[in-house]
């Protein structure tokens, strides 16, 4: 049986991106997309992310990842709200974002696959979703900031 090694290359990725986790609270349950769209609602707007760019961003934070679109624009922060992507961009303090542990959010690559990622505002929740798998019970940030 023949393994393809880009396959290989990415799976040895992702074990290394879970061994420089910290342990932390973890934040975030992966869902189904089905299971997702009865427990949150229909996405009503939705941003993609290019996979390789997600996981540049993960590389840059330690625990936490922290997720918000604001006029069609998608702003990921990290550890301590540092502005992650895009970058140059700034952040009012009081804006609130949905954090997850970054732990879950590279579980959430491991079951899917493809090369696009999408945040998505739903009517009271912000999801990110990859392959047929949903990420979801963030903590809002503030007032829970870790």
């Amino acid at each position: 049986m023949k393994i393809n090694e880009s396959k290989i290359l990415l799976l040895f990725f992702y074990i290394f991106l879970f061994s420089t986790v910290s342990f932390s609270q973890t934040v975030g349950k992966i869902f189904s997309q089905e299971e997702a769209n009865n427990l949150f609602g229909n996405v009503i707007e939705s941003i993609p992310i290019n996979l390789c760019d997600l996981i540049s961003v993960l590389n840059q934070t330690q625990n936490y990842i922290m997720f918000q679109i604001n006029n069609g624009e998608l702003i990921i922060l990290g550890d301590g709200r540092k502005i992650l992507y895009p970058i140059g961009k700034n952040v009012d303090p009081k804006e609130v974002f949905a954090l997850y542990s970054k732990s879950k959010v590279i579980e959430l690559l491991c079951l899917g696959s493809g090369n696009t990622v999408a945040v998505e505002k739903r009517q009271s929740h912000l999801t990110v979703t990859f392959g047929l798998n949903t990420l979801e019970f963030s903590e809002w940030c503030p007032p829970i900031c870790y």
